[in-house]
């Protein structure tokens, strides 16, 4: 087995990754617009980790002077075939693909849905900053009416310093609840940017073609 099979083997194998890719991701849209939460964890949590792990074993070339490990590959290659065989892919449909991915490179939709997220992920950055902003001024403003309440000796003075921290602990805690929020977003859209298959199984779309259906979505 010569270097440039084994490499034709690993470029293969991702293609026929990113294909089962393809029908996960189109599932877990199913099940996120039908409710089945249940469903959607398992495949969250179970399923897509483990091809993860698999697709980032195969993001590898074998260099010039890298010894060959002839029965690695043969598994490699009988593994991922029966994964295809699962899968209901043939070889014509995967080389099919590859083909495809390789013409529009550039060009595909898999740039257009990458440049997304990192744009959605620049904003939800700006947001949070704003929102911390807001939490600094209201505990500064926290700290002062508590500074108040500790000073305050008539016991009319303490009842409305209460009065007036009740509101203020209330904007603290729903500023933190957003905070919370747009960083489970952050962090969902880095996972997506490191994992890289969520906009690489757009490659074989054309950016055009990315760009249409985005912009019909937009508008129902």
């Amino acid at each position: 087995m010569e270097r440039k099979e084994c490499n034709e083997i690993l470029k293969f194998s991702k293609e026929v990754i990113l294909q089962v890719f393809v029908k996960i991701n189109k599932r877990m849209e199913e099940l996120k617009k039908n409710d089945e939460i249940s469903a959607l964890e398992i495949l969250q949590n179970e399923v897509v980790p483990k091809y993860e792990k698999l697709y980032k074993g195969l993001k590898i070339e074998l260099a010039e002077d890298e010894e060959i490990d002839k029965e690695k590959f043969q598994n490699i290659k009988k593994y991922i075939y029966d994964i295809m065989k699962e899968n209901g892919f043939t070889e014509d449909f995967i080389n099919s693909q590859i083909k495809i991915r390789e013409e529009i490179k550039g060009e595909s939709g898999a740039e257009v849905v990458k440049k997304l997220f990192e744009y959605e992920k620049k904003q939800m950055e700006n947001t949070k900053y704003n929102l911390l902003d807001k939490v600094n001024k209201v505990l500064d403003k926290e700290d002062k009416l508590a500074m108040d309440l500790k000073n305050a000796i008539q016991e009319e003075e303490q009842i409305e310093c209460i009065y007036k921290l009740q509101p203020v602990r209330e904007e603290y805690r729903a500023l933190e609840e957003k905070v919370l929020r747009v960083q489970k977003n952050i962090d969902e859209l880095k996972k997506k940017l490191d994992s890289e298959w969520a906009y690489e199984i757009y490659g074989t779309i054309s950016k055009d073609e990315m760009l249409n259906t985005y912009n019909q979505a937009m508008k129902k």
